[in-house]
């Protein structure tokens, strides 16, 4: 029996190729596809994008940072220059101490500094007390007068009672 010769196995062939072709057709096509590749594409750009934008502005704070540093130094420099002329040329004790206590204490004062800073207290949201017998602003008592005890009524009051009339 010849394969060739059979009309079902050329309708099969047909098919097949049929199914084949479609799908090829139909994947080239396809619209969907084509937009989830757009989007991928978008999304690939719009992160390489993301990232140069991150490291830029990281370049500029870095660059940032160091002018500041850099002027920082640069007005250092000139104020020491300014301290030391005006040390050198001034005649008046008086301006050179007043120089010396504007220029703030030297770096190495600062790094052989052998006590602590002093700790410092958050503001107080009420007036304490001055004296022990007077109450705080928080205090319930605050303001108010003490209460006066029940004095004895005077001679001159006399109690009235009402009388029954007939």
């Amino acid at each position: 029996m010849d394969l060739l010769s059979n009309d079902w196995f050329f309708w099969l062939v047909i098919t097949l190729l049929g199914f084949g072709i479609g799908f090829l057709f139909g994947r080239t096509n396809n619209s969907d596809l084509k937009r989830q590749n757009q989007l991928s594409k978008e999304l690939q750009t719009a992160h390489t994008e993301m990232a140069e934008y991150k490291e830029q502005v990281n370049l500029h704070f870095a660059d940032t940072a160091a002018a500041v540093n850099q002027l920082t130094d640069s007005y250092r420099n000139v104020h020491e220059q300014l301290a030391k002329g005006a040390q050198s040329l001034c005649d008046d004790p008086d301006t050179v101490s007043s120089l010396e206590t504007i220029a703030g204490p030297k770096e190495s004062a600062i790094e052989h500094q052998a006590e602590p800073a002093p700790t410092i207290r958050p503001p107080m949201d009420y007036a304490p007390s001055s004296s022990t017998k007077e109450h705080g602003t928080l205090d319930e008592r605050y303001g108010l007068k003490p209460k006066q005890e029940a004095t004895a009524p005077s001679a001159y009051d006399i109690p009235v009672t009402p009388t029954a009339k007939t």
